[in-house]
């Protein structure tokens, strides 16, 4: 089988599933499966289309079809976990999430989170601009520029609440989400304004149990593809003054094609012959299966510690070392096709060039399966309790993170990097404040909570009334909605 035939049917089985999804009225663009086939068709069917004569120049047609063969059956693996129905058990007995919601927190908490954010922005001065001129706690403090984006979708699902609407609130967060999607592309970071628009959408619509219609979906795609081609231009852009006149100018002058450039459908017109594809996630995964373990040890899942260590202080642990990294510099140095040293700090390498350092095709097995597993098991918490406001919260802030476990170093990078830090400790607070500070009037937490039902407006409603759960089974679900 040539291996870009590989390709086509990695493809191929991402086309299948969603035909089938839509066509049996399963298709929620909230599930996580999709920001999952985001990041996993931009890296291993387009950048592998996209790059494959350079591929097997480098690195021989060997590696590459064993790389783009792994990519396949890797997908159908996380597909048939996803499906497995292990995850609805674990979701079906996790804590019920509180009923109430407390918007006096919500009133004390985004006042202090959005100026946290605008100075982690370097809005205030410092920064962004100036992380080497402020000591190392200055730079710390400064390292959170996501709780902005957390307070906006405070703000739109309390004012969302269909119990108790609040357009001031909703306004607000509008506001200061565009606005944290304005700076961040100017900030040239397209991860930061690709997840405002991810992140804004979804909170619209899950506050109303609603599913945005084709066109919204349509621009919503449209929207995210732009901020990152927007952001990536004017990072790389050596003709337009670094002043957010300058970048008035850039963004009125854009050429749309670029966009196209940004997904690597297409490569910039001065790209030489001998340009190297080695810093795109689909370049690492390459290197990775050509170097571990041949020139170089892997790492057995060391970097997942982080996930633990990161939230250890060194003045606490001075010794603490960087869970992984070591293996990582040494795949680098032993295959790059570039000189790299041990300062190294280079690009990401994907989520099988992750597993392939961690321990090969059996780490392939086991990560695939435990990202499936977490994945499903909180899109399938979210539908069993859709209609509480902290689950909305919940959600609309997390979901997007099955784009980044793709795209990163490794499927954790997304919690130690940002969401552990930025988000995870607001989720926290609001849990117990809407279970405890709520007001009295507040829906009372039902001893069973009822399923989600999808309203007949979705165009996804299930046509039959849910079954009884059986005796000892406490819910049952379906695929795409709980009935």
């Amino acid at each position: 089988m040539d291996d870009l035939q590989y390709v086509y049917a990695t493809a191929g089985v991402m086309a299948v599933y969603f035909l089938w999804q839509v066509a049996t009225r399963r298709f929620d663009p909230f599930a996580p499966v999709w920001l999952f086939f985001v990041g996993y068709v931009q890296i291993y069917v387009i950048q592998a289309y996209s790059y494959h004569e350079w591929a097997v120049g480098v690195r021989g047609e060997d590696v590459v079809a064993t790389a783009n063969s792994r990519a396949l059956w890797a997908l159908l693996w996380f597909l048939a976990i996803y499906h497995l129905g292990a995850a609805r058990l674990v979701a079906a007995r996790l804590p019920r999430p509180p009923q109430g919601w407390s918007a006096p927190t919500v009133a004390a908490l985004c006042p202090v989170l959005i100026a946290w954010g605008l100075l982690c922005a370097g809005v205030f001065g410092g920064g962004q601009s100036s992380q080497e001129e402020v000591s190392a706690e200055g730079a710390l403090l400064r390292s959170f520029p996501f709780v902005m984006m957390v307070a906006a979708i405070l703000l739109i699902t309390t004012g969302r609440r269909l119990e108790a609407p609040k357009p001031a609130f909703l306004y607000a967060g509008l506001a200061v989400a565009g606005f944290y999607v304005l700076i961040w592309m100017f900030n040239a970071k397209r991860s930061h304004s690709l997840m405002g628009v991810l992140t804004t959408v979804c909170a619209l619509y899950v506050t109303r149990q609603k599913r945005p219609s084709w066109g919204v979906l349509a621009a919503t795609a449209f929207s995210g593809a732009l901020v990152v081609a927007v952001s990536i231009g004017w990072r790389n852009n050596p003709n337009y003054e670094r002043s957010f006149s300058g970048f008035t100018q850039f963004v009125s002058e854009f050429d749309l094609s670029k966009i196209l450039v940004s997904m690597d459908v297409a490569d910039e017109e001065d790209v030489g012959p001998d340009v190297s594809y080695e810093s795109k996630e689909y370049g690492g995964y390459l290197l990775m299966l050509d170097t571990v373990p041949e020139k170089s040890d892997y790492d057995h899942g060391a970097s997942y510690l982080r996930a633990i260590s990161t939230y250890i202080p060194r003045i606490v642990w001075p010794s603490k070392p960087l869970y992984g990294r070591k293996q990582w510099i040494d795949a680098w140095i032993a295959g790059s096709e570039l000189k790299r040293d041990e300062e190294f700090a280079g690009p990401a390498i994907g989520i099988l060039g992750a597993t392939q350092l961690n321990g090969g095709a059996t780490a392939t097995l086991i990560v695939l399966a435990a990202v499936a597993l977490v994945l499903r098991a909180s899109y399938d918490y979210f539908l069993l309790h859709a209609g509480a406001t902290w689950v909305q919260f919940f959600w609309s802030i997390f979901f997007y993170n099955a784009w980044f476990v793709v795209v990163g170093d490794d499927p954790v990078v997304w919690f130690y990097y940002n969401w552990g830090f930025s988000a995870f400790p607001v989720v926290v607070v609001t849990w117990f404040a809407s279970k405890y500070l709520a007001p009295r009037d507040a829906a009372p937490e039902p001893t069973e909570p009822e399923p989600w039902e999808a309203p007949p407006e979705w165009g996804y409603a299930h046509e039959t009334a849910p079954e009884p759960a059986p005796p000892r089974t406490r819910r049952r679900f379906k695929e795409g909605a709980s009935t």
